[in-house]
């Protein structure tokens, strides 16, 4: 008696589970990965005031903090008694821990660089002072508070 023999199936591959294996690990790399480009350098100007407005003057300034660089930061127009990061950072600690309710607000000149005004908004937020806000100088002021 001759037995038959079996027919050989041959492997097959299926492409359909094959596509959606691709896409699901797709998704999971693109959901695990970094998308966002971080930012190296703002380049941003500040604004400025004409020396035809006035500035307001129905703001109480406990602090008034002039930003020329990130080395020589002026506080209340003390020219004779610049600043530097560190400084301010434990000037400010000071205020913070006596709980005293200051407002601080932040000038730069035209030519500042945008990244030493965010240095010193950042020394504010680690003193955990929130009253914070900006306020440009007009080109007017700048020159003639440099001729002095």
């Amino acid at each position: 008696m001759k037995l038959q023999r079996r027919k050989i199936k041959r492997g097959r591959i299926e492409i359909i589970p094959m596509i959606d294996t691709i896409l699901i690990l797709l998704i999971f790399y693109m959901s695990f990965s970094t998308l966002t480009r971080r930012e190296k350098q703002i380049d941003a100007k500040l604004p400025f005031i004409s020396s035809v407005i006035p500035p307001p003057t129905e703001t109480v300034l406990d602090l008034l903090l002039h930003v020329h660089d990130r080395e020589r930061i002026t506080i209340n127009g003390q020219k004779e008694t610049p600043y530097n990061l560190p400084e301010l950072q434990s000037l400010l600690n000071q205020y913070s821990v006596i709980g005293q309710e200051i407002t601080v607000i932040i000038e730069g000149d035209a030519d500042t660089p945008y990244q030493d005004i965010v240095s010193a908004l950042d020394v504010c937020a680690v003193a955990k002072l929130t009253r914070v806000a900006f306020r440009p100088i007009g080109h007017g002021e700048n020159t003639a508070a440099t001729e002095r």
